[in-house]
């Protein structure tokens, strides 16, 4: 039966995305959101690999669209890093260290959502359109779940099973009571409140692109389903992650009142929500700071110079802590090492070469940011995406699973290829190389692209 799963999610995705990036997109992030809660109740080795399929039936279905309309041409310099990032980890991968499956699949977690960036960075105005139309009812859906959690416990969604031990064992004490925390339609809480976060650059920029009066409605239904998702879930990263980004944006935005006062709403709505809920109020913890430094201690202190001197060349793809392996490879894997760090998890499956590349790769993703004549009526959307962007990378050394979390790390390589895109375009540039060209040698002639 779980069979059906991921060829149900490669064939709809193909389709989707055969019509344009943007439904194509649309479509493997809706696959993301139901795939925690399929996973949990159709246990198996298929539907493990539900969102997998979704994601290949993207890329054969984006390819062949873009095919058909001429040669695939992507940003300069955007599908060498992809290349090497990819063709690196690769090569660890097949390394004789650890089991085959296990580095195979810690390979899936590290690289199978990097050329999502390609495609992203292609995509124009319409399909961030679309993306954030479909981010509105997913994002309704989620939370409906979510307060269905709340009322009536995980069982009534969730059985107790190996894919689910995670979930039993993360208890929200508030109070001096106890909680399940969260998950909606995901696998864990994180992973709800991360994929709400990641939402909020769309929704935010859908709104302030001058859509219909009942468009922008719709849009704030889908932002306050998302803030409550955020505080909902019962995990702080989300909710640091979603405070920085917010003062990010106004601050790069020139602190204009408009934005600031939108914000300011955001921002009043969520503490209203912490207020009135005592299950909402974990976040008001980071008030003990001798707990939030002893936190960020454990996730950055000396020992990382120790993983640094001892694994100069990693200890193997799938030995890091925060590896995200299915349960029937659990007996495969070998023992943890490092921290809660993602930059740890980097150095310790990739070596020093490998984290060297990732940062090179996220200052050049990051910076510098697509300027006001560049992004249009998506103005604040794209601002937004360039503080979310920054701030998930610079806070990725106080946790893990930001290229594993489904489909929250999808959420944030779309809106780094975007970045990428839009600041390659209308302007006079390097023609952008194809694949082909890349694989022959072809050099570059100087064009003026415009969207």
């Amino acid at each position: 039966m779980e069979i059906a799963f991921p060829i149900l999610a490669f064939l709809i995705t193909t389709i989707a995305a055969r019509r344009s990036l943007g439904a194509g997109l649309g479509t493997a992030i809706a696959v993301g959101y139901f795939n925690g809660i399929i996973r949990a109740n159709f246990l198996g080795v298929f539907s493990t690999f539900m969102f997998d399929g979704g994601m290949l039936g993207f890329y054969l279905g984006a390819y062949a669209k873009l095919k058909q309309s001429g040669s695939v041409r992507f940003p300069p310099g955007l599908l060498d890093r992809v290349i090497l990032l990819c063709g690196l980890a690769a090569v660890i991968a097949l390394a004789p260290v650890n089991d085959l499956l296990v580095q195979l699949v810690a390979l899936r977690g590290t690289i199978w959502l990097l050329p999502a960036i390609l495609f992203a960075s292609l995509m124009t105005d319409r399909d961030l359109f679309v993306i954030s139309r479909v981010l509105i009812p997913l994002n309704l859906i989620a939370t409906g779940a979510g307060f269905y959690l709340y009322f009536y416990g995980l069982e009534a969604l969730y059985p107790k099973n190996a894919v689910t031990e995670l979930m039993y064992r993360s208890i929200l004490g508030v109070g001096g009571e106890s909680w399940n925390r969260i998950p909606a339609t995901f696998m864990s809480a994180h992973a709800y409140g991360g994929t709400m976060m990641a939402t909020l650059p769309l929704l935010m920029g859908g709104m302030m692109a001058r859509p219909h009066a009942w468009e922008r409605l719709a849009f704030v239904l889908g932002i306050v389903a998302a803030c409550i998702g955020i505080l909902m879930c019962g995990a702080r990263q989300p909710v640091v992650t979603a405070a920085l980004t917010l003062v990010t944006t106004w601050i790069v935005s020139g602190f204009p009142v408009k934005h600031g006062t939108l914000l300011a709403v955001v921002v009043g709505l969520s503490a209203w929500l912490v207020i009135a809920n005592p299950r909402f109020q974990r976040v008001l913890e980071m008030q003990d700071t001798q707990q939030v430094y002893g936190r960020a201690y454990m996730s950055m202190n000396a020992s990382f110079l120790d993983l640094l001197v001892e694994y100069p060349m990693g200890a193997g793809m799938g030995s890091s802590i925060g590896t995200s392996l299915p349960s029937f490879l659990a007996d495969r894997a070998p023992k943890p090492i490092g921290m809660e760090n993602e930059y740890s998890r980097i150095l310790v499956d990739q070596g020093i070469l490998g984290l060297v590349f990732w940062l090179a790769f996220i200052v050049w993703v990051v910076w510098p940011p697509p300027t006001s004549e560049q992004t249009g009526n998506w103005r604040l959307g794209y601002k937004m995406m360039f503080s979310f962007v920054l701030i998930a990378w610079a806070t990725a050394f106080i946790g893990t699973g930001i290229l594993s979390s489904i489909p929250m790390s999808l959420l944030l390589v779309v809106q780094m290829g975007i970045l990428v895109g839009r600041r390659a375009s209308k302007t006079t540039v390097p023609q952008m190389r194809t694949i082909h060209d890349r694989a022959i040698g072809k050099p570059y002639q100087d064009i003026t692209v415009a969207r």
